[in-house]
């Protein structure tokens, strides 16, 4: 018997969080820090205060009816990981630094977190996409146009956070700029 499959795509997800640290007495020896220390982009060489990588993978299966092949199941998986910055701090931080800062990276969250959505997006457009394939001659040509499906949409994805990038300025329109 063939279970149920549901009716909207849901991806396994996981999140990892990879801190590095940056220190100073104010503002301005921060914003150094984060400068001299902040994870480089492969998508434009430079240096930004976070980064999001992701990967997303999918799986499926097929059934073979009537000389037919068709998908049977499909499953996909999103791996995020943010590289993000984190304040050392002593007994010397003063308290203003230590709330700006704060308030930046819960808005720089908020962004990195809108490139792992773009991810899970992607991750349940291949998933539908690939299940909602029609059966093929055999399973050498199905497969063919389901990771061609899935290769293509990654592309759209990784279009995507570009876009995102450009029109949030990397977080500045969502807050994220320190100081």
């Amino acid at each position: 018997m063939m279970g149920v499959q549901p009716a909207q795509a849901d991806p396994s997800v996981s999140e990892t969080i990879s801190y590095y640290d940056v220190s100073g007495a104010d503002a301005r020896e921060v914003r150094a820090s984060l400068n001299r220390n902040g994870p480089v982009s492969p998508a434009d060489g430079k240096r930004h205060d976070a980064y999001t990588h992701w990967y997303v993978s999918w799986k499926y299966q097929y059934r073979q009816p009537k000389a037919q092949c068709a998908i049977a199941s499909v499953s996909t998986e999103v791996k995020a990981t943010i590289t993000f910055p984190r304040l050392k701090t002593d007994t010397t931080t003063p308290e203003s630094l230590k709330s700006s800062f704060g308030r930046y990276v819960d808005n720089l969250m908020l962004h990195e977190k809108g490139h792992v959505q773009i991810a899970i997006d992607i991750a349940r457009k291949i998933e539908t996409g690939i299940r909602a394939l029609p059966s093929q001659s055999n399973c050498d040509t199905l497969q063919e146009v389901a990771n061609t499906l899935g290769h293509a949409l990654l592309k759209e994805a990784n279009q995507a956070d570009i876009d995102y990038d450009m029109r949030t300025r990397h977080g500045a329109t969502q807050g994220a700029r320190f100081p």
